[in-house]
């Protein structure tokens, strides 16, 4: 009796949850909602000591960002053309971020150094892509990956 009752039960479940929905698929990568950007820009000329002083303070400041999961600046081997790695966790991150860095840091980040090309990961949402919008970035288009 009590196998027959576990045999209903089961078919119970298979039946009234698709197999889709009792795993699914697992969202990994940037189609889980991360956003990610490269930045690459150029130091003015006879800023390189003042673009090394700020960006300790900017990445110091960017680092309490919950949102915000990586924050890497880089030079060049020319040590004039830098890029900056950014991952966050969602557009909503990626937002507030922007408006953080305008608010505290982008006076002073355009009189040491100018944006020349940005390329977007992900899929950020119309608020992100405008906000973005005076970098004219690209925007990439995911295949496939994973993020751990």
């Amino acid at each position: 009796m009590m196998q027959k009752l576990l045999i209903s039960l089961s078919a119970l479940v298979f039946v009234a949850f698709p197999v889709h929905a009792q795993t699914p698929a697992p969202q990994h990568g940037l189609k889980a909602g991360y956003v990610a950007l490269v930045v690459t820009g150029e130091v003015l000329p006879g800023q390189k000591d003042h673009f090394r002083q700020l960006v300790p303070r900017l990445v110091a400041a960017v680092a309490q960002e919950p949102g915000t999961l990586a924050y890497e600046w880089s030079f060049h081997p020319d040590q004039n053309t830098y890029n900056v790695m950014e991952v966050y966790q969602n557009s909503d991150a990626l937002a507030a971020h922007l408006k953080h860095v305008a608010a505290d840091f982008l006076r002073e980040l355009g009189r040491v150094r100018k944006t020349t090309n940005a390329i977007v990961f992900g899929s950020p949402d119309a608020k992100v892509k405008e906000l973005l919008a005076r970098l004219h970035p690209v925007y990439t288009s995911p295949i496939d990956g994973f993020m751990r």
